[in-house]
């Protein structure tokens, strides 16, 4: 009898298990990295080819492995970290499941250099498809260099989804800073294509986020510090001006491990929440610290998500240390207790003495008695309503609101002598707030005054853009802007297009600043930098991105920034006209609806 069900060879197994813990070259400089940190190194060193597809390089000054341990450390389910079930819920080291090594070498070519401090002579192995191929000796120093080279190269089917140089450099380097930030008194460097990106020196916490997010990036923090019997929080929060509209920097670290957690992120926008529109994002960078035994990090494949025993007082106190740091530095509105807030009661007139309130009572009021006299309160009929609404002429105290310009639509809710020449109303606009309010035929039409401009300020900018025509102004006074080095690779990337949008400017040869020394003219020059930091977020965030998308994104955020909301009736209906003429009158180039409208019977319901 055959059987249907057989034992897969070893290195089709660990190609399967590669697909969870490898799924791109930023998920091979993870483990490496924490390895290395494990080993107990104070010096790290990452280097990049082609954003990791062609190389990934770590070198370290860790405790190094002898050629036993080298040997064992490509195996499936070795580890030195654990012995037994219960050893899962004390962990404090990062590398844990005995696979990472092994499904490495499964999907590239993997070349290990070990030394301990206590032998002259280290190992060399080298490995194709998880099997050794060579095993030499290496004379060289205590720790250990891993060589990564041509991932995925036995499965090109995973290869070909890997996203251009750009994208997979971002995710490499963010996995660079979600160790280097959580690991401030190690030495780190960063290499891509024999270029430093990163050199970071041993320092504190606040010095390390400075030095990879910029100099600048010191004032926009807060510093919080709470400490209970369940959890111990320490850290910064980002000030709410420096919100962004994305997710920018927000870092969660359980027990020095990088985690993503809604749940926690929900805590610091509840603290947030006065001071934060809904469409914006708070920035922090925290540190908690909890009891490993409290703590479960076996339930995802990358060990991203955790798993609290008691999620809610660690959810209570991460917001409460949140509130308390914005009121303690002074981020959130204050209140002025000196300012007189009630309202102003006149003096009574001198011997003048007010009369006592009373209540007035029918003792003869029997609810139950069916023949009761008492007159009881009637709900209006139809034509008193009409009556009511008819005689209220003047129901919007807003200075600005014209209410004849209404009346054409609403005829029927004035009385004669109210009534205004047709003739002269047709066409009118009415600014109310940040609406504008027309006829358009039978129809009464709420026009959102910033989306329209919006619409209007994209179509001119785009036509300009899409023939390359957008003039440049030269700044005055060049304006300084702080970037990362993933930043300054996009900018390099897309200079044509930043080239066509109007834009001059110098990076700084350390990559961590650049100069913006001209501007489109559609632009004020004081939101020139604005824009710019807008744009780049914006296309941080892209995965896949054309040349045409690169520029709607540009034209977009000029737009935006372009667009003014002059409320007089002239400018209103200058905007009027051009919106009607544009491509899309209904909706915004960012989806925001534009045009709301109404008919005679819709108002009837509200009547």
């Amino acid at each position: 009898m055959n059987a249907l069900i057989s034992v897969l060879p070893d290195h089709v197994a660990n190609q399967i298990a590669a697909g969870e813990v490898v799924q791109r070259p930023a998920s091979v400089v993870k483990e490496l990295l924490e390895n290395s940190i494990d080993a107990g190194a104070a010096k790290i060193t990452l280097s990049l080819k082609d954003a990791g597809k062609t190389a990934i390089v770590v070198t370290d000054d860790g405790s190094g492995m002898n050629s036993l341990d080298a040997e064992l450390c490509f195996r499936r389910h070795a580890t030195s970290k654990i012995s037994s079930a219960e050893d899962l819920f004390n962990l404090n080291t990062r590398g844990f499941r005995g696979e990472a090594m092994a499904s490495i070498a499964a999907v590239a070519h993997v070349q290990l250099k070990t030394n301990t401090a206590d032998t002259d002579m280290g190992t060399n192995l080298k490995l194709e498809d998880g099997k050794i191929t060579a095993n030499l000796p290496y004379p060289g120093p205590a720790g250990s260099i891993v060589e990564v080279r041509n991932l995925f190269y036995n499965v090109p089917a995973r290869r070909k989804f890997l996203k251009n140089d750009r994208i997979e450099l971002r995710h490499c380097i963010d996995e660079f800073h979600r160790v280097a930030l959580v690991h401030a008194d190690v030495e780190w460097i960063l290499k891509h294509d024999d270029k430093i990106l990163f050199h970071l020196l041993p320092e504190n916490r606040r010095r390390r986020i400075s030095a990879i997010f910029g100099r600048k990036f010191d004032e926009k923090l807060v510093p919080i510090k709470e400490s209970t019997d369940v959890v111990r929080v320490e850290g910064f929060v980002l000030k709410p001006e420096y919100a962004k509209k994305r997710r920018g920097e927000q870092f969660f670290f359980v027990n020095d491990r990088f985690v993503k957690s809604p749940y926690l992120h929900n805590a610091i926008r509840e603290a947030f929440e006065e001071v934060l529109s809904a469409e914006h994002h708070p920035g922090y960078f925290l540190f908690l610290q909890v009891d490993p035994n409290s703590l479960d990090v076996n339930i995802h494949p990358t060990k991203t998500e955790v798993k609290f025993e008691d999620e809610r007082t660690i959810y209570a106190v991460l917001r409460s240390a949140a509130r308390h740091a914005i009121g303690q530095f002074n981020v959130a509105p204050a209140i002025d207790f000196n300012s007189e807030l009630s309202f102003s009661v006149p003096p009574m007139p001198k011997g003048h003495i007010p009369e006592e309130p009373k209540i007035r009572v029918n003792p003869n009021f029997n609810p139950f008695e069916p023949n009761s006299n008492i007159s009881r309160p009637q709900l209006r009929t139809p034509d008193e309503q009409y009556e009511r609404i008819k005689n209220e002429k003047k129901l919007n105290t807003n200075p600005e609101l014209e209410v004849g310009a209404l009346k054409e639509s609403l005829e029927d809710f004035w009385t004669d002598e109210d009534r205004i020449d047709e003739g002269k109303q047709k066409g009118k606009i009415l600014a109310w707030g940040n609406f504008m309010v027309t006829i358009l035929g039978s129809k009464l039409l709420l026009i959102d005054v910033k989306q329209a401009q919006i619409r209007v300020q994209f179509d001119r900018i785009w036509s300009k853009l899409k023939e390359a025509s957008v003039a440049s102004q030269q700044l005055l006074f060049p304006v300084q802007l702080n970037i990362t080095p993933s930043e300054a690779f996009l900018v390099e990337e897309y200079a044509g297009q930043f080239a066509v949008a109007g834009f001059d400017w110098n990076v700084s040869q350390d990559k961590k600043s650049m100069e913006i020394t001209g501007a489109p003219v559609v632009l004020a020059p004081e939101k020139a930098k604005e824009a710019l930091e807008r744009f780049m977020e914006e296309l941080s965030a892209m995965q896949d991105v054309s040349e045409s998308k690169v520029l709607k994104t540009f034209a977009l955020e000029l737009a935006i920034k372009a667009a003014s909301y002059s409320l007089n009736t002239e400018a209103l209906e200058v905007l009027r006209e051009q919106l009607f003429s544009s491509s899309n009158p209904s909706f915004a180039p960012n989806g925001k609806k534009i045009i709301i409208e109404l008919q005679q019977e819709d108002l009837v319901k509200y009547l």
